[in-house]
């Protein structure tokens, strides 16, 4: 099983959103959070503005606690939490320095929310948006792009094109060697494939949201070759060579 492809940056943008932070089903849980009834009777349309006027009829610090509470569920202890809403009442960053990495997407979803809720009080929060042309150069890497992205070959892709003294490569080298890399789901927060090429099985575009600390070191590269794989595909048939992986082709 070989896998190669061709890859090309064609976008990175800084945005202060992540498409799909907040479904109508979280909202209802932050509205049983803030104790409202009657829920069934709120329309999805209305959700949002529902849970903006709740949070702004409490405190700021009390609103915080009440939104990460109900984002980050039990990963989170009330010291943790009140940890995180002095960050980002401090104009700190704690989606992307929180000890936890589980935590990250969690705590830049809040911060959105808030920001929208108190937009005097809460800073506005950034991420990076990577977007890639991905083309598979041979019958396994093509049949892969036709499947939906997995946070361990997506972490792969671009830590491909990054050099040795990024983040990434840094702090999970062996990881991204390995067929074992759960931490890719804390790392690629939301993933998507889309083909931009109507016909063309071969090219997908990928888009990728996640944190600066992961993506920045992006910014520098314009295209690469990569040999990323899943996790789940079996390590016994895959044929990698990452030093060839890696070769930039500028």
């Amino acid at each position: 099983m070989a896998m190669l492809f061709d890859v090309s940056v064609t976008g990175l943008e800084s945005v202060a959103a992540m498409p799909g932070s907040w479904r109508d089903q979280d909202f209802r849980v932050l509205l049983e959070q803030l104790e409202l009834d009657d829920l069934d009777d709120i329309a999805g349309s209305d959700l949002q503005e529902i849970v903006l006027m709740a949070l702004q009829d409490r405190e700021p610090e009390d609103a915080a606690d009440a939104v990460l509470a109900s984002k980050l569920q039990q990963r989170a202890k009330p010291g943790v939490r009140q940890n995180i809403v002095r960050d980002l009442l401090k104009d700190q960053r704690p989606w992307e320095e929180a000890a936890d990495i589980k935590l990250h997407a969690g705590i830049f979803a809040s911060a959105m929310l808030l920001r929208q809720a108190f937009p005097k009080i809460f800073p506005r929060p950034d991420i990076l948006h990577l977007t890639l042309q991905l083309r598979g150069l041979t019958t396994d890497a093509i049949k892969l792009l036709s499947c939906p992205p997995e946070a361990a070959f997506v972490a792969r892709v671009i830590a491909d094109g990054m050099d040795e003294s990024s983040v990434l490569e840094r702090l999970f080298d062996a990881k991204l060697a390995s067929h074992s890399f759960p931490e890719a789901d804390s790392i690629i927060w939301r993933a998507e494939f889309s083909n931009p090429l109507p016909g063309d099985v071969s090219a997908v575009q990928l888009s990728v949201y996640s944190s600066a600390h992961w993506l920045s070191a992006m910014k520098q590269v314009s295209s690469y070759r990569s040999q990323a794989y899943n996790d789940t595909m079996d390590p016994t048939e895959i044929t990698i060579d990452r030093e060839h992986a890696a070769e930039q082709v500028k």
